[in-house]
């Protein structure tokens, strides 16, 4: 009887919750999503690509989408949908995919911290994941026309020349797949038309940052064969100093690390990239198109900044030395507090800087006991890939489409997690991860196109490899971890127009997944052999250069576990169109993310298992284009259910396999992944955008999100999980405005200024949530001014980001439990940027 009390007090709390958001957002003269004008391919016109039906100059255009398969208006798609266009984004500034959340409710894309080097974190409705290794599945896909992209290590793509983004929130089970659980983010290119246009486009900003973006359009065979090519190189300086603790603090006992006059050591969150992609686009017939694609991208860009804030646990007896470097005298709350140079803790004489580290990214009193292991903070990615797209009308209402794609992409990155001037807990990763996959789809238009079908299938393969050095004393080691994994999926859609407003949509989708883990366990020189008191025997450690591994994680070596698995996900979906601008829709979808194997044991106990999680989620919604098409008003309610909830822990629970060790004797240091239990995911959305004027164009959008857990398994409740934790990056509340004016003059060309401002709510790094973990909301200004030439040709774009200089965090991490320390990822100051752009 609680249980039915307890859920029926959820249902009209989540109720209650939805009319008062609904209503808010009615009153509200608060302006929405991002409009965007896209081209359509010739392949998909036939099931129905939607048309510009703007009646009146001035008048919001369509948006054209492809998240059902085939080309339709946004407004007539059953599915929350925000998209971009190429425009929209250069008088934005974004540059890369964890920029363009701001212009989406209900998301999160950001980089990632330090020990999760170059990815992007990907939340939508809070659904999403934090660890980076590709052997654990994303809760939200990544599309590069179409083809997936399995993780979120490396996904921080660079926006260059893109025709649109389209961001689909919700489960997307049957239409995107699997590890679609919370959504979707889908970049499309623009593609080769052979009208040999092309740009050159040349910006300078704060931090020296020179960034250079070019592309051509060639035809190669008239009205046949076509050829794009796009290179970017960018580059910036970092905005965090790290410092030489020694020099900067004359008679410490902290040795010293620097070489040079002014005490500094480098910086943190420097930016090398150059990348470059070729398409060739091949139209023999009006029944046949190939695409082919080839990318790459060489990134050496600097380490990601991460500053201390606090060290030593309250009451905790300070220590002496650490691998044999005698600390001096320090005493009080922590020896460290000095290190920090921000905060409420920090009593650093030197400097009050947010953007100052003592990091060194050395040990230097390291296991093999000969010199200081010491590296540069690095966080790269080298690799590319390549896809072919063929499109074949088979009919007049009938067509085939073939994706095959191959992507190799390898991430190096370093990871001073302590960032103090003491070596306590140094990792360097050199992750590789290779994927191919081939889709096939079949689209029919049935019955006068009254019904669209979409058959398909999909394969995967994926292999991760993961050469690792863990410097956290005394666990050190080198792993050396492979995973490869193979996905199948059988899929069907279909859209039933069953009256002249009235359409029914169905989708299925079966997935088989498997998936093994390796473990690969080698010495360090130096490191002690023995025998763990409380455990049984372990096997002997393995030998590597004459040396052996340390005692706890020698039984990892050679490991090895299994996921197989298999899931059926279902779509249901109505809408009405009640007058040619106004449409309604409800639907239930469901999503998974699969299971897996602890991917960073420390030790023989850590190897533990996890399930695939699921959701089931129902939206009900509108879109709509009112005053001849001055203003769209697109809002969203959803629900949903959570079941076996992936959580990353940094305390191990209780193995059950080992019944008889004491858990204090393995459950730290821990990085881990376990099923939690149940929870439920509730909010709502709001997209307006508003034209009152021809020039002036008006957008905003509001997103509400309430998560929460149901019920808790005891794993998860011995890691320090409670009913009332918060989700990892989940904000209440995040909402945008801008205001964008085109001044048209008949001499001077066009100027058009425009203001945006994001809002985000308080949220917690990770689980348990704590007060040192928790990053307080802010709201950010941006501001851009651009110049168009008469004819065209010539534009020039100021951008001002961050213009109030507001200090933000992307993350808080509390460690105390593990070394005493909270570090924080702080976001850039206030930043500019000048773009001259040359068109041809």
């Amino acid at each position: 009887m609680t249980d039915r009390i307890n859920a029926s007090t959820l249902r009209k709390t989540w109720l209650l919750k939805s009319a008062a958001l609904t209503t808010f957002a009615t009153v509200l003269a608060f302006p929405g999503s991002t409009w965007a004008q896209t081209a359509q391919s010739p392949a998909e016109e036939p099931q129905g690509a939607a048309q510009n039906t703007a009646t009146t100059e001035g008048a919001i255009g369509e948006i054209v989408v492809t998240a059902q398969f085939r080309a339709q208006s946004v407004q007539r798609t059953p599915l929350a949908i925000t998209a971009l266009s190429a425009e929209t984004m250069s008088a934005q500034g974004l540059t890369n995919v964890s920029d363009i959340a701001a212009q989406a409710p209900n998301v999160v894309l950001q980089p990632a911290q330090a020990g999760a080097g170059p990815s992007v974190q990907s939340f939508i409705r809070g659904v999403g994941q934090v660890d980076s290794n590709p052997a654990v599945s994303p809760g939200v896909g990544t599309y590069i026309d179409d083809v997936y992209y399995g993780s979120i290590a490396g996904a921080n793509f660079d926006l260059v020349d893109l025709d649109r983004v389209e961001v689909l929130r919700g489960p997307q089970g049957t239409l995107a797949g699997q590890n679609s659980i919370g959504g979707s983010v889908k970049l499309y290119s623009k593609k080769p038309t052979g009208d040999g246009s092309g740009y050159v486009a040349l910006s300078y900003g704060r931090f020296n940052n020179v960034r250079v973006n070019a592309a051509a359009d060639i035809p190669l065979v008239r009205d046949r064969l076509f050829m794009r090519i796009t290179g970017v190189s960018d580059s910036k300086d970092g905005y965090v100093t790290r410092y030489d603790f020694a020099c900067t603090h004359p008679g410490t006992a902290v040795p010293s690390f620097g070489s040079s006059g002014d005490c500094k050591l480098g910086t943190l969150g420097g930016k090398s990239v150059t990348a470059g992609r070729v398409q060739l686009r091949w139209v023999p017939s009006d029944t046949l198109e190939v695409n082919l694609a080839g990318d790459y991208i060489n990134d050496n860009s600097e380490g990601t900044p991460q500053t201390l804030l606090y060290a030593q646990n309250p009451g905790q007896t300070p220590k002496t030395s650490i691998n044999g470097v005698s600390l001096g005298t320090a005493s009080g709350a922590s020896q460290f507090i000095s290190y920090s140079p921000y905060g409420a803790y920090a009593t650093d004489p030197y400097s009050k800087s947010a953007y100052v580290s003592y990091a060194t990214y050395c040990d230097p009193s390291p296991s093999d006991k000969t010199a200081a292991y010491c590296v540069q903070p690095r966080s790269a990615t080298h690799g590319g890939g390549g896809s072919l797209t063929i499109d074949y009308k088979i009919g007049d209402h009938v067509s085939l489409k073939s994706i095959t794609a191959y992507r190799r992409q390898r991430m190096d990155y370093v990871d001073d997690s302590d960032t103090t001037p003491i070596g306590g807990a140094l990792l360097t990763n050199a992750l590789t991860y290779r994927e191919f996959t081939q889709e096939l789809r079949l689209n029919a238009g049935l019955f006068d196109n009254r019904v669209n079908l979409t058959l398909g299938g999909f394969y995967m393969n994926e292999k991760t490899k993961l050469d690792s050095r863990i410097d956290i004393p005394p666990f050190d080691f080198l792993g050396r971890d492979r995973v490869p994994a193979t996905t199948y999926a059988a899929f069907g859609n279909i859209d039933w127009k069953a009256t002249d407003k009235l359409q029914l949509i169905g989708g299925l989708r079966y997935s088989k997944q498997e998936k093994t883990f390796n473990f690969g366990r080698l010495g360090v020189p130096g490191s002690v052999a023995g025998f763990h008191p409380d455990g049984p025997p372990y096997f002997p450690c393995p030998q590597a250069g004459g040396t052996v591994v340390n005692v706890a994680v020698c039984p990892v070596n050679g490991l090895s576990g299994t996921f197989k698995g298999d899931n059926v996900d279902y779509r249901v979906a109505a809408q009405y169109q009640w007058t040619p601008t106004f449409m309604t829709y409800a639907s239930v979808a469901t999503g998974f993310k699969g299971g897996g194997v602890n991917p960073r044991p420390y030790n023989l106990y850590q190897v533990i298992p996890f399930d695939p999680e699921r959701l089931t989620s129902y939206e009900i919604g509108f879109k709509s284009d009112l005053f001849d098409r001055r203003l769209r008003v697109n809002a969203s309610l959803f629900y949903g259910n959570y079941t076996n909830l992936q959580l990353p822990v940094s305390s191990c629970p209780a193995n059950p396999a080992y019944p008889n060790v004491p858990l204090a004797s393995y459950a730290q240091p821990c990085s881990a992944l376990l099923n939690a239990g149940k929870a439920r995911t509730q909010g709502g959305e709001l997209e307006v955008t508003a034209r009152p004027i021809d020039k002036l164009t008006l957008q905003g959008t509001l997103g509400y999100l309430d998560i929460g857990f149901k019920s808790l398994q005891a794993a998860a409740i011995s890691a320090g999980t409670t009913l009332n934790s918060q989700f990892p990056l989940a904000s209440k509340w995040k909402a945008s405005a801008s205001a964008q004016y085109r001044i048209d003059t008949e001499s001077a060309g066009a100027i058009t200024p425009r203001l945006d401002m994001t809002y985000q709510s308080s949220f917690y790094t990770s689980i348990p949530n704590t007060t040192f973990n928790k990053v307080p909301g802010y709201t950010l200004l941006n501001a851009s001014l651009a110049w168009e030439a008469p004819d065209g040709k010539w534009m020039v774009i100021g951008n001002l980001m961050n213009l109030t200089n507001k200090l933000y965090y992307y993350a808080l991490l509390d460690a105390r439990a593990v070394n005493g320390l909270v570090t924080g990822f702080p976001a850039a100051p206030r930043q500019w940027r000048i773009t001259v752009k040359r068109s041809f």
